[in-house]
């Protein structure tokens, strides 16, 4: 299979292959990173909880979705495969930046959430839910989200090269942020933050499929 994007730029495997495995290699030394400021600085957030009674009481303990929460890290680089080299470059900047601002507001203002509920129980959810909790102590690095402002920026790359896409890249990207929510891996304020970070770092980007560029073909 062919894909062409609106620069005619033809989709071929191998180039698909390399974007694939340069931001998966990126996506892991951002999560490294996380973890050792996490362990740094996590401890300092004790004073600093994300939590809002207003927003975040009503929000419901749902485990089972933590595998929505880790599905990114299987999916962010398979879409990012798919992406033209010029938004895979947009994309690949605008993450670094991101990922950049995010450490050092983690460094100098450490927040944290509420203590997550302990899941019993010997099933693929429960142990998969304790080991990501094992590895995420303390809870902190809450806000804004990491998690959310790349699920984020990475929905608008999706739109740059597939407009008529906008409506599933973006009802998976808040589904993503609903796991951060019922899994008590994060507050509201922390999924806010993250969005609006990624926003700000996405726009003003420029709009493909209008004009001379009529969107992508198969």
């Amino acid at each position: 299979m062919q894909i062409v994007d609106a620069n005619k730029e033809t989709w071929t495997l191998a180039r698909g292959i390399r974007q694939a495995a340069v931001i998966a290699a990126i996506m892991f030394s951002a999560l490294g990173l996380y973890l050792i400021v996490l362990k740094w600085r996590g401890p300092f957030g004790r004073d600093h909880i994300t939590y809002i009674e207003q927003w975040d009481a009503g929000i419901p303990f749902e485990p089972a979705w933590v595998w929505a929460y880790l599905i990114p890290y299987l999916i962010g680089p398979l879409v990012v495969g798919t992406l033209s080299s010029a938004t895979f470059a947009w994309f690949i900047r605008r993450g670094l930046l991101l990922i950049g601002i995010t450490l050092a507001i983690f460094i100098v203002y450490p927040t944290q959430t509420h203590q997550r509920p302990h899941v019993p129980g010997t099933d693929p959810t429960a142990r998969l839910y304790r080991d990501m909790v094992e590895i995420d102590e303390p809870p902190a690095n809450a806000a804004p989200s990491l998690h959310v402002s790349l699920t984020c920026l990475l929905a608008w790359a999706l739109v740059r090269d597939y407009p008529r896409w906008w409506l599933p890249g973006f009802i998976g990207a808040v589904l993503v942020w609903l796991a951060t929510l019922f899994t008590r891996q994060h507050h509201v304020l922390d999924v806010v933050t993250g969005a609006a970070l990624a926003c700000v770092l996405a726009l003003p980007w420029p709009v493909r499929g209008r004009g001379q560029d009529k969107g992508v073909s198969r």
